[in-house]
């Protein structure tokens, strides 16, 4: 076996660690939270371009090979962008910043596909995932010892993401996806560890319940395996999960004040109060909004107007009154081809198609997001490993192939008498 030069062991490097490094950055929205916040100069637009550029021809110097699925996961995002930039079916002042965002992150979904077509996709995919944890959970630890301000809603703390609704989605699909690409199972559980206090402190009810069935099922299913490690483990991490509650009940008081905003979510969650656990202020925004939807049924209205002026905190709505019945069909399709196979490939990925899928009733939003494009373009990697190489030869100089010959087949003896 012949052992990998200085050059291949750089550009393998350069992959895994800096390109890997920039799509943790880009899931985390680590540089657009960063800049809002005051905290460095670098302004996001520049990063994107920069990372996108620097993924994309690290990724060719490492001989791509495309998995064919991902091309499917671009297709929605695609006619999204199309809608917006050249259909124009939705206009208002905002639709120039929509379509600038759009194309952003199609930039970005192409060098995700780029990076992970490469031969050390996995470790690279990995590694992004282990970062835009990192940075999700740190950032939101450093806002609550009161360094920075990140969140846009009091009492609840968001980190670089800016909303508290977006890092517990952002981490249950960066676990999804070390879940289908690392079988270290106390490597796994430490990263349960550290997506535990990133979901909490955004006190998001959704969240908390997805990460729960998520990392339940996990440790259920790999508990026979590691009982002993499950023993210990309980041990240390119950004085720090009453500790870890504490900390949630006392971030509900202002001084002698106390947040009822986030005091009911707490209360919700622990009761497993389900009436508490919905939110009036959404029922009545997913209302309006079918509303809408029910005026275009058919094509929808354009893309931009859910966000811009609805807000229904679902995706089958958010689509469908966006880009009508063929996008809800093609949205909706692209999860049964997901989950098709990875039932005929035994489950694999199962964990972050949940992760992704747990979130569709009550998310928006996230076919915009970094993290959403990571998690999608994994799981088709994971589950379609088949690669193929685009190669350009000129026939006038292909070396032509020597003519076969086929003996003729021997022919059977006869007995003479």
């Amino acid at each position: 076996m012949l052992r990998p030069t200085g050059w291949t062991r750089f550009r393998e490097w350069l992959l895994v660690w800096i390109c890997g490094s920039m799509l943790g950055a880009l899931a985390a929205d680590a540089v657009i939270g960063s800049y809002d916040a005051g905290l460095q100069p670098i302004k996001p637009i520049l990063f994107t371009v920069g990372a996108v550029f620097t993924c994309i021809m690290v990724s060719l110097v490492n001989k791509p090979r495309l998995c064919l699925a991902t091309l499917g996961i671009a297709l929605l995002p695609a006619a999204r962008l199309f809608d917006a930039a050249v259909l124009r079916r939705f206009d208002s002042s905002f639709q120039d910043q929509i379509t600038m965002d759009l194309a952003r992150m199609m930039l970005v979904l192409v060098a995700i596909i780029a990076v992970l077509s490469t031969e050390k996709w996995e470790k690279t995919a990995l590694w992004a995932a282990i970062c835009a944890m990192l940075m999700t959970t740190g950032s939101e630890i450093y806002e609550m010892l009161g360094f920075a301000k990140f969140s846009s809603i009091p009492g609840r703390y968001a980190g670089f993401n800016g909303h508290p609704n977006f890092p517990p989605v952002l981490l249950c699909e960066m676990l999804g996806i070390i879940f289908a690409l690392s079988k270290n199972f106390r490597f796994n559980c430490l990263m349960i560890a550290v997506a535990l206090p990133g979901v909490a402190l955004t006190y998001g009810r959704s969240g908390m319940v997805v990460l729960a069935l998520l990392c339940g099922a996990y440790v259920l299913l790999n508990a026979r395996r590691n009982f002993g490690f499950l023993m210990i483990l309980s041990a240390v991490t119950l004085p720090l999960l009453s500790i870890g509650t504490a900390v949630l009940q006392s971030g509900t008081h202002q001084g002698v004040m106390k947040d009822k905003n986030t005091a009911d979510r707490l209360e919700a969650i622990y009761n497993l109060d389900f009436e508490k656990l919905k939110s009036p202020e959404r029922v009545k925004d997913f209302n309006d909004a079918w509303e809408a939807v029910l005026e275009k049924p058919l094509l929808g209205h354009g893309t931009g107007i859910s966000g811009t002026y609805y807000a229904p905190h679902n995706e089958y709505a958010s689509l469908w009154l966006e880009v009508g019945i063929p996008g809800l069909t093609l949205f909706i399709g692209t999860w049964l081809w997901l989950i098709t196979r990875s039932f005929l490939t035994g489950g694999r990925a199962g964990y972050l198609i949940f992760a992704l899928i747990a979130y569709t009733p009550f998310g928006q939003g996230r076919i915009e997001m970094p993290h959403f494009s990571l998690a999608m373009v994994s799981a088709a990697c994971v589950l379609w490993p088949r690669r193929y190489q685009l190669t350009l030869r000129s026939l006038k100089n292909a070396p032509q192939a020597a003519p076969s010959i086929t003996p003729p087949h021997p022919q059977p003896l006869s007995r003479q008498g």
